[in-house]
């Protein structure tokens, strides 16, 4: 299958004061993907294309479905070995309006996952330069200002891997798939993302095992209950020198 294109050019009308002219500018492209188990649709995701494989594995991982094989059949669709039957019940798509009750949802959580126990830390002065470093490695943002993003770092401030999509739930799933791809030890890793840090975040941030998740905007309540349960560091508004740490602070040095 060729590349695929994850941004495109428009015509646009730039307004400056009562100056207005025609321009030409670049927007993030985003299309459906479809789920399909054993031929049978399951779930539509709309996504950037791109490492669309690693964002169906690292979905898959967060909802503790077996992922059995995948298979891009075209552009816009993936064809999973796994019965239509293992998606029943399950809320593929939702969102932070979906109203999900945060002890229900601890409490679920609670039978898939085990706390981190990695006793893993990081220096703030290393973590500080992290979301630069992030945002350098995002090409397609740099061309459209669309993007969300989401960076695996070591503990030392090496960049391993990042990952884009229009979703922030999105382009966190392509990182954690490719992470489980190649056989990454979790424990010894740090996630950062742009954008806030939201339920879902710390859910699949949680399932992966890293032990710490850091954001330049703010969490959600519900994201530092989950981080507090499950020993994660969760540290929000990392801007330059300063950060706020929302749960287990002493991870952070």
């Amino acid at each position: 299958m060729g590349a695929v294109s994850q941004s495109r050019e428009v015509g646009i009308e730039r307004l400056d004061g009562q100056v207005r002219r025609a321009d030409r500018d670049r927007v993030v492209v985003e299309a459906p993907l479809q789920l399909r188990a054993r031929g049978t649709p399951v779930a539509t995701i709309m996504r950037t294309p791109g490492h669309d494989l690693e964002l169906v594995r690292g979905l898959l991982h967060a909802e503790s479905v077996a992922a059995g094989a995948l298979a891009q059949i075209d552009a816009d669709a993936i064809e999973l070995d796994i019965p239509a039957a293992a998606f029943a019940g399950r809320g593929l798509l939702s969102s932070a309006a979906c109203g999900v009750c945060g002890r229900v949802a601890i409490a679920d959580l609670e039978l898939r996952a085990r706390e981190v126990a990695a006793d893993t830390t990081i220096a703030h002065e290393v973590l500080a330069g992290l979301p630069d470093q992030l945002r350098a490695a995002q090409a397609v943002f740099a061309d459209t200002g669309g993007l969300h993003a989401a960076g695996l770092f070591t503990v030392a401030g090496e960049l391993v891997a990042a990952r884009e999509d229009v979703g922030r739930h999105n382009a966190l799933d392509k990182l954690i798939g490719w992470a489980l791809g190649a056989r990454l030890a979790p424990a010894a890793h740090v996630i950062v993302v742009s954008g806030r840090l939201g339920y879902e975040l710390a859910q699949k941030t949680v399932m992966f095992g890293a032990p710490v998740l850091a954001a330049v905007s703010a969490p959600s309540s519900l994201a530092i209950e989950l981080a507090e349960r499950f020993n994660v560091a969760l540290v929000g508004f990392v801007r330059g020198r300063r950060a706020n740490v929302y749960a287990h602070a002493w991870r952070i040095r």
